[in-house]
């Protein structure tokens, strides 16, 4: 009877080293699964600082707390195009800074997103005011293109370019804000228009814009 106890005693320690092994082995699994996860949202976790430095540099009142905030802000694409809209909004009639927010026109989609992506939530922990203020300056942004293209007429030909990326955002208003460029810089805009290759002013004149009557063609959605 002792023996017969003994020996279910180690077939029954030979099955727990068994389960043993096997919950080790899930467990290693899972942590392969997991770890990228965990250390991706350890990353936006930290990337909320940059973000809210972000949202700060758009609520900034002067050139000196813009600039302080720069630094927070990182070295992204995104955060100096948010500098830059920012920079030129606090002295629209600079125009050095009207001539650095031009080059920050997408010029694919793929960059437009970058911009787009600003109303969603760019990290795990964002605050809904950053978000909300981040997405504002994004709606103010055709505004302040036609401003800075009215002030260095010299890159109207990348903003009559974008026009075609940026209605495709159905709550655009860049085509109504073409308006006021083309009647005040009326020449260089017929210009540019005039430099669209075949199919695409085809369609410009079409769909987005009437470069005669300075009238807007594509208007936004109403939400």
């Amino acid at each position: 009877m002792c023996c017969k106890s003994r020996q279910m005693y180690v077939v029954r320690k030979g099955v727990w080293s068994v389960m043993n092994c096997q919950v080790m082995l899930l467990l290693a699994v899972v942590w392969m699964f997991c770890e990228p996860f965990c250390s991706e949202v350890s990353a936006q976790d930290h990337n909320c600082t940059a973000i809210h430095a972000m949202a700060q540099m758009v609520r900034a009142n002067s050139i000196a707390e813009l600039d302080t905030l720069k630094t927070v802000a990182g070295d992204s694409h995104r955060a100096h195009g948010v500098y830059a809209l920012r920079r030129f909004e606090l002295e629209p009639s600079d125009h050095a800074a009207a001539n650095t927010v031009l080059t920050f026109i997408p010029r694919t989609e793929a960059e437009d997103s970058e911009w787009l992506l600003l109303a969603t939530p760019l990290c795990t922990n964002e605050e809904i005011a950053d978000k909300q203020v981040l997405a504002e300056l994004d709606s103010r942004r055709p505004h302040d293109l036609a401003m800075a293209v009215s002030l260095v007429p010299d890159k109207m030909f990348d903003y009559i370019s974008y026009a075609e990326i940026a209605v495709q955002n159905i709550q655009s208003d860049y085509a109504e804000q073409m308006e006021g460029v083309c009647r005040s810089k009326h020449t260089e805009f017929i210009d540019a228009v005039s430099q669209l290759p075949a199919t695409r002013k085809k369609w410009f004149i079409a769909k987005i814009f009437n470069p005669d009557g300075c009238h807007a063609l594509a208007h936004p959605e109403a939400e």
